[in-house]
C-alpha cells in the first residue's frame, strides 16, 4: 500500500471517529504494547502478538502524522536517528 492510499484510510478514519477518538486510540494501543511487552520478559506472550501489537501501534502513529504533519514527522524521524547514531559512535562497544 503506498503513501497516498494510507494517507486516504487515515483521513476517512479520523474523519469517521473524530481526532479526539483517534488519539484515545493511540494511547489504548500503546497500552495494550506495554502490557505484551512487559509479558514478553516473562515468557507469557508469543513474538505475533508482539508483532500485532507493535502494528497497531505504528498504524495510529502514522495517522497522527498525517494529521499534525507527515514531512515535520519524517524530517523528525530522521534527526532521532541520526542523534542516536552519534550517541552509539560516541560511547563506543559497551556491551
Amino acid at each position: 500500500m503506498n503513501k497516498q492510499e494510507r494517507k486516504k484510510i487515515y483521513n476517512e478514519a479520523i474523519k469517521r471517529y473524530g481526532i479526539r477518538n483517534q488519539k484515545f486510540m493511540v494511547m489504548e494501543e500503546c497500552g495494550e504494547l506495554l502490557n505484551v511487552l512487559a509479558k514478553s520478559n516473562r515468557s507469557r506472550v508469543t513474538i505475533p502478538e508482539i508483532i500485532t501489537e507493535l502494528a497497531d501501534v505504528s498504524i495510529m502513529v502514522e495517522q497522527m502524522a498525517f494529521f499534525y504533519g507527515w514531512d515535520e514527522y519524517l524530517a523528525e524521524k530522521v534527526r532521532k536517528l541520526e542523534r542516536l547514531q552519534e550517541r552509539l559512535l560516541e560511547k563506543g562497544d559497551e556491551t
